[in-house]
């Protein structure tokens, strides 16, 4: 009897204090303390049998508990459920386990089950009576607002960074770098934009303009259900790397691609051509004695392998040449082809769709008589080349004024494009006009903003043409533009520097990059700061860094795979034998 008196007086004590539902065996209650002493030592419980976490649509949860179920008040559980779960129902199975039914969930998250009123047997109410449920059907990721997968620095000009996620996250935090930039981004802060948009702000201070990673782990960001973001994110940036010198170093001179992608440079004040066959490490110098030429010749690739060199200067005679030379570009002959009608050097030479070459003005003849005041004759006529039978044929009808330091471009419709130049005097022009093949015409085309002479002018992958790199434009900085829909020649922006014999080309992700050129003609201060031309966009210049050198009067070509390659130039006045190439290697 005595051995009684303890567990009697222990659950006295316990019934005094008050307890949910009035049970003495809630586990809630104070008396629970000294009856879980005598009776069960585990506290009563129900665990998600299925798994901590579902995936897919999720219909229903079989709860086990670890003791035997009374009787189940199944309308109270619903309604107590019904805010979170539609058309939820309760059912006791066998001894220990609930089955909880309700409308299908699809959305991640987590949800809470609430037990209130879970009974066992021995009249215990739940230790845990609200359940979380995870719903995972989804695992998170993250991109980057705007990006492609080959991009350059102006990618960072706005110091800050959007990014998307797959869902709704319930942390995000700024990602964690690494890769070859990593140390020059300091990320700084994160806001939040809207349910699944978040900009993260960051400060960068790049030592080069040369190619490199940044890869960015979400190592600590997670969504609803607890997930962390699967993906990481690798960004390339396009930069400068040095590549092979020219054996002769070259000025006003263009370079040239085959199909083959082999890069050639010829003539530019030096009468050879070199080529860098594609894959390869150096220029390969061939046909060292090519004719006699100084300055001012013009060529075209004719087709995959052939290329026209026309015209030019051989000083100290003043008068231009009418030779015409085909150079092969595969097996480097060099090879006389039909002489032009006129004399020319500093002419513009522009293919057909039809695969002849049409020439257009340039300078027939000049006096540098220290005496008189330079005199230059400028042309107002044209010829045909045909390949196929190597002759030239004069267009009947004439230029509407005499051109040269000039520029044509072949657009879209078959037409081409002549701009601006001079008239000999250095006297820039403000008109254009157009010649038609078909019908061997000349017609005035939209006045230039401002007058331009030895002007760069190149068609974009829009069909629209780029007008840039002028000289002789009474010190205008302005980019222009002729928007072929509307026939005009706007002027889209000036840059931050002047650019005359600049090289721009266009990048991967639609801006144009202008590398080098000088402030003023026959400038020795030419900048070394490269800008990007937003195209299409904001329509502002960004700043790209500096390049190794100050280069002017320099050439380059486009690699197929958005890769630009810059040859030669001046420096200083002097000429230039290096190469760089802008892309993500060489």
């Amino acid at each position: 009897m005595n051995k009684l008196i303890f567990p009697i007086l222990f659950f006295a004590i316990g019934c005094i204090i008050p307890e949910k539902y009035g049970n003495p065996f809630d586990q809630k209650s104070s008396g629970v303390l000294f009856l879980s002493t005598f009776f069960e030592k585990a506290p009563f419980r129900c665990v998600n049998q299925s798994n901590q976490k579902f995936l897919g649509t999720v219909d229903q949860v079989l709860l086990q508990c670890n003791r035997d179920l009374a009787n189940i008040d199944a309308n109270f559980l619903a309604e107590s459920n019904q805010k979170v779960f539609s058309n939820v129902s309760f059912s006791k199975i066998d001894k220990d386990r609930l089955l909880v039914k309700f409308d299908p969930i699809t959305a991640d998250g987590k949800y809470e089950l609430n037990l209130l009123g879970v009974v066992s047997n021995s009249g215990e109410t739940l230790i845990d009576d609200i359940l979380p449920i995870i719903i995972d059907t989804q695992i998170p990721s993250i991109n980057l607002v705007g990006y492609i997968p080959i991009t350059d620095y102006t990618f960072f000009s706005s110091h800050y960074w959007d990014f998307t996620t797959s869902e709704p996250l319930a942390v995000f935090n700024p990602p964690i770098l690494s890769g070859s930039l990593a140390s020059e981004v300091i990320l700084r802060s994160v806001q939040k934009v809207n349910e699944t948009t978040y900009r993260v702000y960051f400060e960068v201070n790049f030592s080069s303009n040369s190619p490199g990673s940044l890869t960015m782990h979400f190592y600590n960001s997670q969504d609803n259900a607890g997930n962390e973001v699967s993906n990481s994110l690798t960004i390339q940036l396009i930069g400068l790397v040095q590549g092979p010198n020219l054996h002769h170093a070259r000025s006003e001179f263009d370079a040239f691609q085959n199909a083959n992608g082999d890069v050639i440079a010829i003539y530019g004040f030096t009468s050879s051509a070199e080529i860098l066959r594609k894959g390869a490490s150096s220029f390969v110098l061939t046909n060292p004695s090519l004719p006699y030429i100084s300055r001012g010749e013009r060529g075209v690739m004719l087709d995959g392998k052939n290329l026209l060199i026309t015209g030019g200067t051989q000083a100290p005679s003043p008068y231009a040449i009418t030779s015409s030379y085909i150079f092969d570009t595969e097996t480097t002959a060099f090879t006389p082809t039909g002489n032009m009608n006129g004399r020319r050097h500093l002419h513009n030479i522009v293919k057909l769709k039809d695969g002849r070459v049409i020439v257009l003005g340039g300078i027939s003849e000049y006096d540098f008589d220290p005496m008189t005041t330079d005199v230059f004759i400028t042309l107002n006529t044209a010829e045909i080349y045909d390949p196929s039978t190597g002759i030239f044929t004069e267009v009947p009808n004439r230029m509407k004024v005499p051109r040269s330091f000039s520029c044509s471009v072949l657009l879209d419709d078959g037409r081409v494009f002549i701009i601006g130049g001079t008239n000999g005097i250095f006297a820039p022009k403000d008109t254009t006009e157009f010649f038609d093949p078909d019908t061997q015409t000349f017609s005035w085309g939209p006045t230039l903003p401002v007058p331009v002479g030895a002007l760069k002018c190149m068609k974009l992958t829009d069909g629209n043409v780029l007008i840039y790199g002028a000289q002789l434009s009474n010190s205008n900085n302005s980019t222009m533009l002729y928007d072929l829909t509307r026939n005009q020649i706007l002027t889209v922006a000036n840059s931050q520097f002047r650019r005359e014999w600049s090289f721009a080309q266009e990048l991967p992700d639609g801006g144009i990059l202008f590398y080098g050129g000088g402030y003023k003609y026959n400038t020795s201060e030419p900048s070394r700061v490269m800008e990007k031309l937003d195209y299409g966009k904001s329509n502002n210049f960004f700043n790209m860094g500096m390049a190794k050198y100050s280069i002017t009067k320099h050439s380059g070509v486009k690699f197929s795979d958005g890769t630009l390659f810059f040859l030669g130039g001046e420096i200083g006045g002097a000429f230039h034998l290096e190469t760089e190439y802008y892309g993500l290697s060489n």
